[in-house]
């Protein structure tokens, strides 16, 4: 019985559509999206987060290092602290970083698509400075790391769909 599930499910994932997004089964879209991917550069992004935005995409979309650069990714970066918790003598307890990420991908001057990316990370404020301020930085680096694997994965959707789409043309 488990054997005769197994081998439905297989079929009806195999029905559906279904293909791995990143897999190696063959020459497929995966491989071109990787390729699209690694094609991509990143334009410098303002401020010390955004230097660390830059950093983390060149990581994730570039692995192997410096590909090729038929796309640019223009990246905006802002962010806003929400206060949450508050103490009874009116002070802040807690807190949430937003940081908001809106990127655009060109192909030379054709803008290929765009999109905004959103991450919240909470953080406790202490009563000691270093602790918060420590605190404060941990957030910022999750939402960071949030934000740069959202992006990556929206543009390798993106270009995922786009060689599906060639693919039914030909």
């Amino acid at each position: 019985m488990r054997i005769l599930t197994v081998i439905v499910i297989g079929f009806g994932l195999g029905a559906c559509g279904f293909s791995p997004m990143y897999g190696s089964n063959s020459f497929s879209a995966s491989e071109s999206v990787v390729a699209n991917l690694s094609q991509v550069s990143i334009r410098p992004i303002a401020e010390r987060r955004g230097m660390v935005l830059r950093q983390q995409l060149n990581e994730k979309l570039r692995p192997s290092g410096v590909s090729g650069n038929r796309y640019e990714l223009q990246v905006s970066l802002s962010s806003n602290t929400q206060e949450l918790g508050v103490r009874q003598d009116s002070t802040t307890s807690r807190a949430n970083l937003i940081l908001t990420a809106n990127y655009t991908l060109w192909d030379g001057v054709t803008r290929v698509t765009r999109d905004r990316v959103r991450a919240v990370a909470s953080y406790n404020i202490l009563d000691d400075q270093y602790a918060t301020i420590a605190s404060e930085r941990n957030a910022e680096a999750r939402a960071l790391r949030q934000i740069s694997d959202e992006i990556r994965t929206r543009l390798a959707v993106h270009f995922e769909r786009s060689s599906a789409s060639q693919t039914r043309l030909r």
